[in-house]
């Protein structure tokens, strides 16, 4: 641990034993983020994923240290991880790194018109076999995760995935692996910034994907195909019309969602299976937004039950995330939510 505020926890990893055995622990802020990574940058972003832990951060969040933790990686565990010899190291990580280090993670709110861009690290270096990872403190909440659950991917399976949209859609669906916690519908302008086919200003990066065959053969069902080979335990079934893992939702004759049509064996391990009994006890905030967000739609004047103040104040602060998740805030909805905070705050009024 560090000692004074100018030292650096160093978090070395010198044996792949230390790495946890199957899964890898990925946010909901990071899974939901405007991200565009190749297929060895998402390798190298799991990696570091893999050995981040909150009690690493302790010292920075207590403020007892001014430095984010750096995280190294010796030889034998960067061959392991990647597949690939001692010598073809230095090769494989040089071009990788080095656009990660330009790398932003971009977050919207659309409802506010807000839209942030922040550098994902501060420094990658490779010295001496060594790999150094130093994360950007500024995402600590995005990396830890600690407020908004996070997506447990077995890097097993995802080390084999060779595309880049595979290996982000297969995070997304480990996000989601039970009944009560599904994916909803996403529009097709979600998953162009899913996917990260968006620059800055939000217009796609290559005009190609504005046609919606071009988009769907590419990123779904590519990445959909290749996915169904690698793991077992997910399955993917056929919508009415024989698409593969997903459905086509359509508005007249445009395609405007897409519906992943997929469903997990079994439960992945007795962590997960506690983990997510452990937040069902204690909802996480967006969990929360989620239901009240429910209780709106379903609104109706003078019923038991209905959200309060608090609870409806609480579930705006995460409208980006709801929206992300598919639930939209369209005009209808805006009705609904001033006639709930109309009668809650009514109730709040002393009589």
């Amino acid at each position: 641990m560090a000692t004074n505020q100018n030292e650096q926890q160093v978090i070395l990893t010198d044996d792949s034993r230390q790495l946890p055995a199957q899964f890898f622990k990925k946010s909901h802020d990071l899974l939901f983020s405007q991200l565009s990574l190749s297929p060895r940058e998402h390798d190298i972003m799991a990696l570091l994923l893999s050995r981040l832990h909150e009690d690493h951060w302790q010292s920075f969040i207590d403020g007892t240290a001014i430095r984010a933790p750096a995280y190294q990686f010796k030889s034998d565990v960067l061959c392991d991880w990647l597949g690939v010899s001692s010598t073809n190291l230095y090769n494989t990580l040089s071009g990788p790194a080095e656009k990660l280090s330009n790398r932003l993670i971009g977050v919207r709110n659309p409802t506010t018109r807000e839209f942030d861009f922040i550098t994902l690290f501060k420094r990658l270096s490779y010295k001496d076999a060594v790999l150094t990872i130093i994360p950007n403190d500024e995402l600590m909440k995005e990396y830890l995760g600690v407020a908004q659950g996070h997506a447990q991917v077995d890097h097993r399976v995802f080390r084999k995935l060779k595309k880049e949209h595979s290996k982000r859609l297969y995070p997304l669906l480990s996000r989601f692996k039970n009944q009560s916690h599904t994916l909803h519908p996403q529009s097709i302008e979600e998953l162009h910034g899913f996917f990260g086919l968006l620059n800055e200003k939000g217009e796609l990066l290559k005009t190609s994907y504005a046609n919606n065959k071009v988009f769907i053969d590419r990123c779904i069902r590519a990445s959909i195909e290749e996915i169904s080979k690698h793991d077992p335990n997910l399955e993917f079934l056929v919508s009415d019309d024989g698409s593969f893992g997903y459905r086509a939702i359509r508005r007249g004759r445009k395609i405007a969602k897409i519906e992943f049509l997929y469903h997990w064996r079994k439960p992945v391990n007795k962590e997960e299976a506690a983990e997510r009994s452990q937040l069902g006890d204690t909802p996480s905030p967006v969990a929360m937004a989620e239901m009240v967000y429910d209780l709106v739609a379903g609104f109706e004047p003078g019923q038991s039950g209905n959200p309060t103040v608090e609870e409806l104040n609480g579930m705006m602060m995460y409208s980006a995330q709801l929206m992300e998740s598919g639930r939209a805030m369209d005009g209808d909805f805006m009705v609904r939510f001033s006639a709930a905070m109309r009668e809650a705050m009514a109730e709040t009024k002393p009589s």
